[in-house]
């Protein structure tokens, strides 16, 4: 491999799969290796951005020149990849332009809520993946691809910065609670803040954190108001990556209620801080999270049992510790050095 090329999101904003990019590359740079990257989120004209009606046509426009620009160039295309309109209209364009170039050609498919998406757009969905090498986060999306359109893939773990996030045993364990999810619908951030009502009901001094923003911000500010818990919430906004790990030294139980999920960051950097880990089930998550072993599970939208899992942790600390010590270890899976090893392997097709 001389020179690869990477296609998805790049920060800003700070979204999971945009990090995942900008790390991979970042790192791959320090190695030594030729590294572009074509910005799914281009950098167009500021003049250009305020044009609402005609914005997305113009950075689809720019999109398409920097593939024509780059791929020609490169020995290697890898592409990230999500369902629904951003499949059709990134994702596809990038594989038949690579192809067309003869370029050796990745799909990292890292999309929440797969089945629907495959189910409904099969065909297309594999025709396009059938001409490409395919890498995924997680046994979860392993499984589905193969369930659903009959194509094998590798696992290439995300990166987690390890080394950014102080691991630290919480005792006494303490009801401070932090949640780092957007606030969008699928992450079902108003079932953490309704759980939290039902904890600080037993523990009168408990905390929530919730660092994210997006469409539902004004919903779970108003739900915080009506539950009357104010004063026990924080909200950060949105943060870049580097200003997290103070935010989780802060807290000392990770809860997460999401309803659709992959392979969430989130849940690895709270392995690495320290935090003992709630979280619903959806998806990749049980992959990720061994019930009672790296973290404890319940059933989606169930904020009782989420808040009663919270409780059991708060009643039984040392079940806390040893929850957290077991999920630290686990955490080690997702440091560069050893998603390097298996993504050069794919690469250069060693497995």
């Amino acid at each position: 491999m001389n020179h690869i090329c990477f296609i998805g999101p790049y920060p800003p904003p700070y979204g999971g799969m945009a990090i995942q990019l900008q790390t991979m590359a970042e790192n791959l740079r320090k190695d030594g290796f030729d590294v572009t990257v074509i910005k799914v989120n281009q950098d167009i004209p500021f003049i250009l951005k305020n044009l609402k009606g005609i914005r997305t046509f113009i950075n689809f426009i720019y999109y398409i020149h920097a593939l024509f620009k780059n791929i020609p160039k490169v020995d290697v295309v890898y592409i990230l990849a999500s369902s629904h309109l951003y499949f059709f209209v990134i994702v596809a364009p990038a594989v038949l332009l690579s192809k067309l170039y003869k370029k050796k050609t990745f799909i990292n498919y890292r999309g929440g809520g797969p089945q629907e998406f495959f189910k409904r757009f099969r065909p297309i969905i594999y025709y396009i993946m059938k001409q490409v090498k395919i890498t995924v986060p997680s046994g979860y999306l392993k499984k589905v691809i193969k369930d659903y359109l009959k194509l094998d893939s590798y696992i290439v773990p995300n990166i987690a910065y390890l080394d950014l996030f102080s691991y630290r045993e919480r005792a006494p364990l303490k009801p401070y609670f932090l949640c780092t999810r957007h606030f969008e619908p699928m992450y079902n951030v108003s079932c953490v803040v309704k759980a939290f009502k039902i904890i600080a009901k037993k523990f009168p001094e408990a905390k929530l954190g919730l660092v994210g923003d997006g469409p539902e911000r004004e919903k779970i500010i108003s739900l915080v108001k009506q539950l009357g818990i104010s004063d026990k919430v924080k909200f950060y906004g949105k943060l870049p990556h580097e200003g997290l790990p103070k935010i989780y030294n802060n807290y000392d139980i990770f809860i997460n209620a999401s309803n659709v999920d992959n392979f969430p960051g989130s849940i690895v950097e709270a392995f690495a801080a320290g935090l003992p880990v709630v979280s619903t089930n959806p998806g990749g998550i049980p992959y990720l999270v061994k019930d009672g072993k790296t973290g404890l599970l319940v059933n989606m939208n169930d904020c009782e049992a989420l808040a009663q899992k919270a409780i059991f942790l708060l009643k039984n600390p040392q079940i806390a510790i040893k929850i957290a010590r077991v999920a630290r270890k686990e955490s080690e899976k997702y440091r560069w050095e050893k998603v390097k090893k298996t993504l050069l392997e794919v690469i250069n097709g060693n497995r």
